[in-house]
This record gives structure tokens, C-alpha cells and sequence, in this order.
């Protein structure tokens, strides 16, 4: 009960957070993976990828933006990703770096480069534009990443957030 509770504030929050974005379309930076750590951190891999899928298939409706199952599948790898390098694991910056590296290389820069060339924007036209945004944002995302965990990770036990 516990989970399903932590799950569905965390797709409340990954929701607002999408929100609030800056960028155009094929390279947008939010803060969006607040949420996702978060999922990844408090519920796993699995349970992660569920909330993430979720969260994006209600932003979706809640929106009225443009469905695409890829996008879904890349916010879910993203979140199974923070899960496997951060559930249940203590928090290092070694974590924190390689991490925010796959998610970004996986699920930003491949991913969904490969999902907005399917739609229709060539990817030959936005890659580089990709991978530049993603190498700027990401020492910041890394030190967000390493001290937002590290500050949960202290706070967990007075939170009653132990499994």
C-alpha cells in the first residue's frame, strides 16, 4: 500500500514537473527526472518503469499532447535505469555519474532521437543539437542527482520510507 501511495505522488510530481520545461521539442530541459530518481530510488527498477509509463501516458491525457509509445518506453528504461543503479544502494558519486550518463546516452540521445525520426524529424538535423544539450545539462543533473538522493537517502528513516 505503501508503494502504490509513494508511486502515485511521484507520478503527481513527474507530471507538474513536465509541465515546466524550456527548449524546443527535440531538445527540452525540465526537471522531470526529480521524479524519475525518485521512482528509481524508492520503488526499483520495475516499479519505476510502471510509474514512469504511467506518468507519461496521464501527462498525455491530462495535456492533450501527441501519444507515441516510444516515448513511453524511453521514460521507462530511464526510470529502470535510476532503479538498478540506485535501489536499495547506497549512494555514491560513481552511481550518480553513470547513471545520469546511460539514462541521458539511452534514453535522451538514442532513443528519443531515433522515436522524433520516426515521426518525422530527421535525425541528421537534430543529433548533434541533442547531444550537445544532454553533455550541458548533464555535470548538473549528476551533482542535482548525487545530493537530492544522498539528502532522501539521510531522511529515509525519519520518513518511514524503509522497505
Amino acid at each position: 500500500m505503501k508503494n502504490t501511495v509513494i508511486m502515485g505522488l511521484l507520478v503527481a510530481m513527474n507530471i507538474v514537473l513536465g509541465r515546466f520545461s524550456v527548449g524546443p521539442s527535440f531538445a527540452k530541459i525540465s526537471l522531470v527526472f526529480f521524479a524519475t530518481i525518485l521512482m528509481g530510488y524508492l520503488l526499483g527498477p520495475w516499479w519505476a518503469a510502471v510509474g514512469a509509463a504511467i506518468a507519461d501516458q496521464l501527462g498525455i491525457l491530462l495535456t492533450g499532447g501527441q501519444n507515441f509509445p516510444g516515448f513511453t518506453i524511453s521514460a521507462a528504461i530511464a526510470a529502470m535505469i535510476y532503479g538498478m543503479f540506485f535501489y536499495r544502494q547506497k549512494i555514491t558519486w560513481w552511481r550518480a555519474i553513470v547513471a545520469v550518463f546511460l539514462v541521458m546516452l539511452i534514453s535522451n540521445v538514442i532513443l528519443t532521437t531515433w522515436w522524433l525520426d520516426i515521426m518525422g524529424t530527421p535525425w541528421q538535423g537534430i543529433i548533434v543539437v541533442r547531444a550537445v544539450k544532454n553533455l550541458v545539462v548533464f555535470p548538473f543533473q549528476a551533482v542535482l542527482t548525487y545530493f537530492t538522493l544522498k539528502e532522501v537517502e539521510r531522511l529515509k528513516p525519519q520518513l518511514h520510507l524503509d522497505d
